[in-house]
């Protein structure tokens, strides 16, 4: 639904899109003012968290309506039957891709890859420089090794092959994209923390943070690229019920939105859920006013398989990430944890602290699929942000001829 004029500037729009981008950044912060009288608590906005806080404990009602949701989301897409999707329709006979060898990329990257995840996975101590820098190569190495699965799959069409430098774009993209959600941690009393960060003095792990959350983002657009390469799996989610959302229903969730970021200040524990819908919620409905394709867009017929591929691109990164977090500590009786790892996180949340899977209590894991699509939408907006022409804007006006079909 365009709310915007029609003929909007690209000035315009990403005029509108900072504008929005603003207003989710400094919403909870405006509440922290208004609630400590114009100051800012001394420690409140401390990077990285090394303590964890109190917070509320176990929650019936909480812990059964989680879990609800995510009974029924995995039902969605395991059984999308069920949700009025439609079978896939018997595909016309298709030429199958040239086949391609593994690209040299693919191993760099498992070299890196199994390299970093190694020396973590063994506690090493030395050599203290690799150690302490073990998430590039982590996350670029791994990278790098999905996207030569693509390659394989999709006959040497992969992001390496046809635009590395989007996908360098998006991996600088990510920092930003990334630190959005550690601005908020501050605002929901800490979901995360890092308790080995002093590992590294304080500028040398701020350094290292920001240079790592630059792979968080591209992993998600190459399991897109991989899961979207299997017919099967793209085609089941087509033909599913139509969703159009109106503008009294967008308005609604606009005002709620901001209104959850604003009282995240005041019960961080109740509302501790919407730092990971708000930004997506937020953008998405900005972007659908001015007539951006989002991922989103398709319900509209029916579609659903790029929204919900790319949230399940997270559900199995963020497994993945919280297993090669975990196996870089010794976990000894009693809570103690040994590493050298200045980046492993850990979790305290409220109501739903139990059954962890690695660190994440279980049903944390429900907020990695809203992250995935996150990751799409932060990328759209940037790139009409920054005049970035992209394979996934899905306009004309914007998209790179290297992607068009």
């Amino acid at each position: 639904m365009n709310l915007m004029p029609a003929k909007l500037t690209p000035g315009r729009r990403a005029f509108y899109l900072l504008l929005g981008t603003a207003a989710c950044f400094f919403t909870p912060f405006a509440a922290t003012l208004v609630k400590y009288c114009w100051k800012v608590p001394e420690g409140m906005i401390r990077f990285p968290a090394t303590e964890p806080n109190t917070k509320a404990g176990f929650n019936l009602i909480v812990a059964v309506a989680i879990s609800l949701s995510f009974v029924a989301v995995s039902f969605l897409f395991l059984l999308p039957s069920l949700f009025g999707f439609k079978p896939p329709l018997v595909p016309d006979p298709q030429t199958k891709p040239t086949r391609k060898g593994l690209p040299v990329w693919f191993w760099l990257g498992l070299l890196l890859w199994a390299g970093a995840l190694a020396l973590l996975g063994l506690k090493a101590r030395e050599p203290a420089w690799l150690v302490n820098w073990a998430l590039l190569p982590l996350f670029w190495g791994f990278t790098l090794v999905l996207d030569g699965w693509v390659y394989v799959r999709k006959g040497g069409r992969s992001m390496v092959s046809r635009s590395f430098r989007e996908l360098i774009a998006i991996g600088m993209v990510s920092i930003s994209g990334w630190l959005v959600f550690e601005w908020l941690n501050f605002f929901v009393h800490i979901n995360w923390y890092y308790p080995k960060a002093s590992i590294l003095p304080h500028d040398e792990f701020l350094l290292y943070a920001v240079t790592g959350s630059s792979g968080l983002m591209p992993m998600a657009f190459e399991w897109y690229e991989l899961l979207s390469s299997f017919h099967g799996l793209r085609e089941r989610y087509r033909r599913g019920p139509i969703v159009r959302a109106t503008k009294t229903l967008q308005m609604i969730l606009l005002l709620g939105c901001f209104t959850g970021l604003f009282a995240t200040v005041f019960r961080p524990d109740l509302f501790f859920f919407v730092l990971w819908v708000a930004p997506l919620i937020i953008l998405s409905i900005l972007l659908e006013w001015m007539g951006i394709w989002t991922p989103f867009t398709p319900l509209e017929q029916g579609d659903w398989a790029p929204l919900l591929l790319f949230s399940l691109t997270y559900l199995v990164q963020g497994f993945l990430l919280e297993s090669w977090n975990y196996a870089s500590g010794f976990h000894l009786a009693g809570g103690e944890l040994i590493t050298h790892n200045p980046a492993y996180w850990a979790y305290t949340v409220p109501y739903v602290d139990f059954f962890h899977v690695f660190e994440m209590p279980i049903l944390g894991y429900l907020g990695y699929l809203p992250f995935g699509a996150y990751c799409w939408v932060w990328w759209i907006t940037t790139s009409y942000i920054l005049d970035i022409r992209s394979g996934y804007t899905y306009d004309p006006e914007f998209r790179h001829k290297k992607f068009q079909e």
